[in-house]
């Protein structure tokens, strides 16, 4: 399935694309990602949690691209394939437009259905970039959704 997510940024486009590349500093942020490390390597270890129990896990490498202005990278592994593109366009001084666009697929039957069905990947990648976008435009919480429509699909809190 093919994804599509743009936020914009109070910062100039050199330091959007140096903060967001700097993934250890934010981490912290995302609300369901369960980790996401940055090996010696320069691969990053990624899995987050879905409904049903799903966890989605896989290791991201860069790939080059023609343009200094995106970063693309595919997965290695894991039960969830990755391919994707962030793209950084500066729209005026001090603001940034980022597009993030990711085809996916999870390798799993059951939770790939449950996916078509309900779209919990397309919800988990946008409260993420809605969470580091709060993060890097100062605000102090993590922004929080209205309560979902099929609750019953949600990963429940761990204490």
């Amino acid at each position: 399935m093919l994804l599509e997510k743009t936020f914009h940024m109070s910062q100039t486009l050199p330091e959007c694309k140096a903060r967001l590349a700097s993934i250890q500093s934010y981490r912290r942020q995302f609300l369901l990602v369960t980790k996401a490390t940055v090996t010696s390597s320069k691969t990053v270890d990624f899995s987050f949690r879905g409904p049903f129990g799903f966890q989605a896990r896989t290791v991201l490498i860069a790939i080059d691209s023609d343009s200094p202005d995106e970063l693309a990278f595919e997965s290695i592994g894991g039960n969830i394939e990755l391919t994707g593109l962030v793209e950084f366009t500066e729209i005026r001084p001090h603001f940034t437009e980022v597009t993030l666009a990711v085809h996916y697929e999870i390798k799993y039957k059951f939770f790939a259905w449950l996916d078509q069905r309900f779209g919990f990947v397309d919800a988990f990648l946008a409260g993420e970039m809605r969470s580091i976008r709060a993060h890097f435009e100062g605000i102090a919480a993590p922004y929080i959704e209205r309560a979902p429509v099929f609750a019953a699909l949600e990963t429940a809190a761990v204490a």
